[in-house]
């Protein structure tokens, strides 16, 4: 009898322990920034992109046989002046050296300076006045830097792991790695938090707070496990397709638990209303409630960027799988609960003094909003993305301060024949040009000894070989000032305009801040096109669904509110327009509509706008209590990427309700009343 009573229930557990094996074998995640890349596509090597930058990029890294590379900061009250310490320096770069994984370690004490500062146990003070140390060591002489390169093709991983251990054996050098080999390695296991700790704790918070609003454990457990469900079908189809999982998709497994329980709970509150035609009176209100969620999320495809769309089709199908299981499954779960009156938060919200207090507050912020636009930052920085205390925070903060540096470009310099040693003056001349553009903090290369010299000493010393690939083959290395970095696009032109007077040579010049800033420049364009889209859909829907103009632009001005509103609250917490809180405005469209939409269905009924509230005040409230509850979670996270997203879903979400219970039904009253009379009208005729 129990097989029939929950046939879909069964079955919906059976396909959702399938696809949970296969997310246990298939799943895939890729923590790198080239996913924001136009044209990257899942299961593509890197290599494979069609991206001019990123052909420059790995030209470079094939022609002189690296694999990933970043930096050590170092750092010792006493100085690299001291012998003590300088050895400890040595003994550390020894260690680095001698692992199989490193190909070389460039630092202060092996680079070839214009003369020899160091003569194996002290370091001349001398090499402060060298202007190609200043990349090398601080000021002061309290910090010093190693740049380390890995063998082409090891184990990264493994080649971590070890790096970590011998760095952990030389704390009195407080050494912090960095570079976007480092980056996402943390953002790796961010993601892994987002996928399992982070939704556990979303679960309980929400389930409590539903409890609360509705005194049945079974409708809160219902409510979540839902989209739990959906969650796991949704990852078991991306991961046999072979997508990975990225810093952007992997929030579809929070915002589908916080999106998606929203649904059940107004089912249930269906439940307690309609008994038995629940599924009848509920289907058309949730519908076009997931539906036009779905609408902001289905404007991502319209972007170029891959990772947005991944997060825009799985949200989308995920919420599309709530909205079945619900009406299929959760209805054999549900059909049967009846109303627990006893404890539950019933609300009468009439109160229309205070609408109008939201609604003066309202359109002031609209105005103040066009004002602060300008002084949103444009941009990602995916350094930025960590709070200061952490490894990757506290590293940058001490290379912008003591070394005025950011991610390095590479200027690789071809010659049809051999390098002589009048080409070596030249490329002098050259690095002294570079070392004097604007947003450059150093340039590294050996002008010390004449080129044909390096090609002969690269064969025994390895640092040597990071600046020489062949007789024919050289690298600059050009590092960047923080506000080159910002503007490394404008830096690339001022780049090759020097270049241009050195014709007779081929130049490549490719860096990771080119490819970030190629992904910025198209951040407003991906932002203008997502919002624009999810407004016309969502206005679209509404009309279809409601068949009436000035019904369905009320239903739409809290959506344009919120969505304006969210540019204010990023101007006031100084919040950079970058590629995850783009994605904010649209989602908020997406969500901030259901609410109108709740209303404006049961308004139907009771052609009482007031008692309309009083219907959906609860599932509304507990609805908006449960997101800000859940993405409150988030806000616990390491990453200012997740936290600010969170804060800003927060903030809109917690004015898109505040406006749609007090301000909207100030609106709407005046429609109501002129539409309940031409109905009167028309049936008396």
């Amino acid at each position: 009898m129990w097989l029939k009573k929950y046939k879909f229930t069964i079955l919906f557990l059976i396909v959702c322990a399938i696809f949970a094996v296969i997310i246990y074998f298939k799943a895939r995640i890729n923590a790198s920034y080239f996913v924001f890349l136009p044209g990257y596509r899942s299961g593509v090597s890197v290599e494979q992109i069609d991206n001019e930058e990123l052909r420059s990029f790995f030209r470079i890294v094939q022609k002189f046989n690296d694999g990933s590379q970043f930096v050590v900061v170092l750092h010792h009250p006493d100085g690299f002046f001291s012998p003590q310490v300088l050895l400890r320096l040595v003994e550390l770069q020894n260690q680095l050296s001698n692992l199989p994984y490193v190909k070389n370690v460039l630092s202060v004490v092996n680079y070839t300076f214009r003369k020899p500062y160091f003569d194996g146990s002290t370091l001349d003070r001398a090499i402060l006045e060298d202007p190609e140390a200043s990349s090398f060591v601080s000021k002061d002489g309290k910090y010093s830097l190693l740049y380390c390169t890995l063998s082409v093709n090891c184990d990264e991983d493994k080649a971590l792991q070890e790096i970590e251990k011998i760095l952990s054996d030389f704390r009195d050098l407080k050494a912090l790695p960095f570079g976007q080999l480092i980056i996402n390695k943390h953002l790796f296991r961010e993601i892994i938090r987002q996928v399992f700790v982070y939704p556990a704790i979303v679960f309980l918070v929400i389930l409590f707070i539903f409890y609360l609003q509705t005194r049945s454990l079974r409708a809160s457990l219902v409510s979540l496990l839902i989209p739990v469900l959906a969650n796991v079908i949704v990852y078991g189809v991306v991961s046999l397709l072979g997508v990975e999982l990225n810093t952007m998709s992997v929030m579809c497994v929070s915002f589908l638990i916080i999106i998606g329980s929203a649904y059940g709970l107004h089912f249930y509150n269906g439940v307690v209303r309609f008994k038995e035609r629940v599924k009848k009176e509920m289907f058309t209100p949730i519908f076009f409630s997931m539906f036009t969620t779905c609408v902001g999320f289905l404007s991502f495809p319209f972007v170029e960027i891959t990772a947005f769309r991944h997060l825009g089709l799985m949200v989308c199908s995920g919420l599309a799988l709530v909205f079945l299981i619900l009406f299929s499954s959760g209805y054999e779960l549900l059909r049967s609960e009846k109303p627990i009156k006893r404890g539950t938060l019933l609300l009468k919200l009439r109160s229309e003094r205070l609408g109008r207090i939201v609604l003066v507050f309202s359109f002031v912020l609209v105005a103040l909003t066009f004002l602060f636009i300008p002084r949103i930052e444009v941009g990602m920085d995916q350094a930025s993305y960590f709070s200061q205390s952490s490894v990757v925070g506290q590293a940058m903060a001490v290379l912008s301060k003591e070394f005025s540096y950011r991610e390095p470009v590479y200027v690789m310099v071809e010659k049809q024949n051999i390098f002589t040693v009048k080409d070596s003056e030249r490329i002098a001349r050259l690095v002294e040009d570079l070392r004097r553009i604007d947003g450059v903090s150093s340039v590294q290369f050996p002008t010390a000894y004449p080129i044909p010299s390096l090609v002969l000493m690269s064969r025994f010393q390895p640092a040597i070989h990071h600046f020489v690939a062949d007789g024919r083959t050289i690298r600059i290395v050009v590092n960047l000032t923080e506000e080159g970095y910002k503007r490394a696009g404008e830096l690339k032109g001022r780049l090759k305009k020097v270049l241009e007077d050195y014709p007779e040579y081929a130049f490549t010049v490719a860096s990771a801040a080119f490819v970030v800033d190629q992904i910025n420049s198209r951040i407003v364009a991906s932002q203008i096109q997502s919002l624009t889209s999810s407004l016309l859909l969502i206005f679209g829907s509404v009309l279809f669904a409601f068949r009436n103009v000035p019904l369905s632009l009320l239903i739409v001005v809290p959506v344009v509110l919120t969505a304006i509103s969210n540019f204010f609250f990023m101007a006031i917490f100084n919040l950079k327009l970058d590629v995850a809180t783009s994605i904010v405005a649209s989602i908020l469209v997406g969500l901030v509509v259901d609410y109108s939409i709740h209303l404006a269905h049961d308004m139907r009924r009771t052609k009482d706008v007031f008692l309309s509230i009083e219907n959906i005040s609860m599932p509304v409230l507990a609805n908006g209590l449960g997101l800000i509850g859940g993405f409150s979670v988030l806000m616990s996270s390491k990453l200012a990427l997740f936290r600010n997203v969170s804060l800003l879903l927060i903030l809109g979400i917690g004015f898109g309700v505040a406006f749609t219970l007090f301000s909207q039904p100030i609106l709407i009253k005046n429609f109501a009343k002129k539409d309940a009379e031409q109905e009167t009208t028309h049936k008396l005729s």
